[in-house]
Formats: C-alpha cells, structure tokens, sequence
C-alpha cells in the first residue's frame, strides 16, 4: 500500500501534462458549521501513466487517511525541520485525503477534506495542498509533491452571518515579471481544465453576485464553473456573494 501511495502522488506532478478538473464543495448548516472538500479529477492522467501502473500490477487503491496519521508516522522526520516547516504542516492536520486510483476504470481522483465549526476560520484548499509540499523538499521527510500555486499568491476569504455568503479572492502581491514565462506556460497546461465551486445552504437563494451561476431545484445550491485560468491570472473574478431569502 505505502508503494501504492507515494505511486499516486508521484503521479500528482503530472497533472499539468494534462487537463483536470478542480471542484471546491462547502456545505454550511444552520449555525455555520460544515465541510469543505477540494476535489481534483484528473482520470486524463491515466493514459499518460500506464507504463508505471502496469509495474504495480493494475492495482485499485481506493484509500482515506488524515494527514496527522501520517504525520505521526514520520514525527522523527518532521521533527527534524525547521520550526516555521513544522508549523506548516501542522496546520495540515484536521485534514483528510481521499485517493481513488483505478486502472481498469481509468479513474483518478482525489479529494481534501476539512470539517469546520465556523465558516471564517477555513483556509484556502489551494494553500492547504501547499502547505503540504515541505515534506517533499526537506531532507529526511517524504510527501506531497510541490504544486507551485504558491507562485500566484491569492488569499481566500468566507463570511456567513445566515442573512449572507461571500467568498473573497484577492491577489496578495503582484506577481514578478520574471515569473512570465513560467506563467504562461502554466496556463496553456491548464487551458483545458476547470475550477467549479458547489455550495449548499441551509437557506433559499434570493440573489447571486455571478450571473453564470446556476441553481438547484430547491434554490438551495449555487454552482459556478470557471477557467482554472482565473484562479492564476484574474483570482479577483471568482470572489461572489450570496443573499438569502428571508
């Protein structure tokens, strides 16, 4: 299982070789609480890594774990890096990772996790992958591999007070000009894929700020799909705000 696992997230580095999907689910109850998952289907990859799946025999790895397990399991490693790492990956550890590699179904998904008690205290998933990739780069520790969205430096922000939604995305310095180059190359990897957002209330939808956005039958859902082009270049177009029926 543990080659299996680090096959999987080896696999993760390829995800700019081909178009994947991106969704980001919140669901909120009545008193703010809820759960948030980060999505990523990238089944695309399965044609581009058949010669490293065939050497571990077409195995299924359907696999949930938490972050802090892991962590646990490599404490003598973490402890090792630098205090500012290990307060990195420590705020990993109210997370959860659902993996779904399938050969012979040609399925490849994963899935971050996060319960939370108040919508203002979640992290950006984005960021959240991120803060995961120090593992990867330390001598002595293993893990996720570096996704680089920290390159675009966007700051995510929710508020839900029951009357009202907003999620808030800002660019929190101008990128370097000497980071054009690998920018543009990052978005033509990416021109296939999508960033969709599913977020349900515990309350009817009068109005949405995105006029692209759709609703369920019971006004209860709102979805938007986006260019995964906007989250690098244009973060500011994928803030919205929700009101609610009285």
């Amino acid at each position: 299982m543990k080659t299996r696992l680090l096959l999987a997230f080896s696999l993760l580095l390829m995800f700019f070789a081909a178009s994947c999907n991106f969704t980001e689910n919140i669901t909120i109850a009545e008193d703010g609480s809820g759960s948030i998952s980060m999505d990523m289907d990238a089944s695309n990859l399965m044609a581009l890594a058949g010669d490293e799946l065939a050497k571990e025999g077409d195995k299924r790895i359907d696999s949930t774990f938490s972050f802090k397990d892991v962590f646990d399991a490599k404490k003598d490693s973490i402890a090792q890096l630098p205090k500012e790492e290990q307060d990195r990956l420590k705020k990993l550890e109210k997370f959860s990772m659902k993996m779904l590699m399938d050969p012979q179904t040609q399925e490849f998904k994963i899935s971050l996790l996060n319960d939370f008690k108040k919508i203002d205290d979640l992290g950006d998933m984005m960021d959240a992958f991120e803060k995961a990739s120090p593992m990867n780069n330390k001598k002595g520790a293993e893990g996720m591999p570096d996704f680089g969205f920290d390159k675009y430096k966007t700051k995510t922000a929710y508020f839900f007070n029951g009357k009202k939604f907003k999620k808030t995305v800002s660019r929190k310095d101008e990128l370097p000009e000497t980071e054009n180059d690998s920018i543009e190359m990052f978005k033509a990897m990416l021109s296939g894929s999508t960033y969709t957002v599913n977020y349900k209330f515990p309350k009817r939808i009068k109005s949405v700020s995105n006029k692209t956005a759709t609703l369920s039958a019971d006004k209860k859902t709102v979805t938007v799909v986006y260019p995964f082009s906007d989250y690098l270049d244009k973060p500011k177009d994928m803030s919205i705000e929700v009101e609610f029926e009285k």
